[in-house]
């Protein structure tokens, strides 16, 4: 098997560490550890078990390091529009859901999807559909749960008795 190594002359030691202390974040480091295993001449299979990464994740960060250089480890700007769940709002709002929709005038017992889009509106100013403030109630560590009746008036009995009446409809 061929073995795996850094070619590009911009990655040293010094240039990987530098990299390091200037940009935060976990998952820089662990590419940065990860190309510093390399360098000391450590087997690729060990640095992905040591990491807990696949192999073409340490094959694609080595490649793109050989052909840009360290600069190819800085995180890249992510498309599209940014979330409107700033951390002000999510700790205002994990505060919120801990009590009852009613201390806030909403006459529900629970949080739903419905009451919470109204309730960021309200409160946050924030416009979101439901889905998207199902969404952020799961991030909060909420789960979303089927309603389950129980009908107390009912009896075993009586519930047989009522399942043997049904009859079932013909055939057209």
């Amino acid at each position: 098997m061929k073995r795996l190594s850094l070619k590009h002359l911009d990655v040293t030691q010094e240039r990987l560490l530098d990299l390091a202390q200037k940009v935060p974040g976990a998952w820089i480091g662990i590419k940065i550890a990860a190309l510093l295993l390399v360098l000391e001449g450590q087997r690729s299979g060990w640095i992905t078990r040591v990491l807990g990464l696949n192999r073409m994740n340490l094959s694609r960060w080595i490649r793109g390091v050989n052909e840009q250089g360290v600069g190819f480890l800085q995180p890249k700007p992510r498309p599209g529009r940014p979330g409107q769940l700033t951390e002000e709002i999510r700790e205002k709002l994990e505060d919120h859901l801990e009590k009852s929709p009613r201390e806030f005038g909403w006459y529900r017992v629970g949080w739903d999807g419905p009451t919470l889009v109204a309730h960021l509106k309200k409160y946050f100013g924030v416009h979101v559909k439901v889905r998207q403030a199902q969404y952020w109630m799961h991030q909060l560590g909420y789960r979303m749960k089927r309603a389950s009746y129980i009908y107390v008036q009912a009896r075993s009995e009586d519930a047989k008795r009522f399942r043997r009446s049904l009859k079932k409809t013909a055939k057209p």
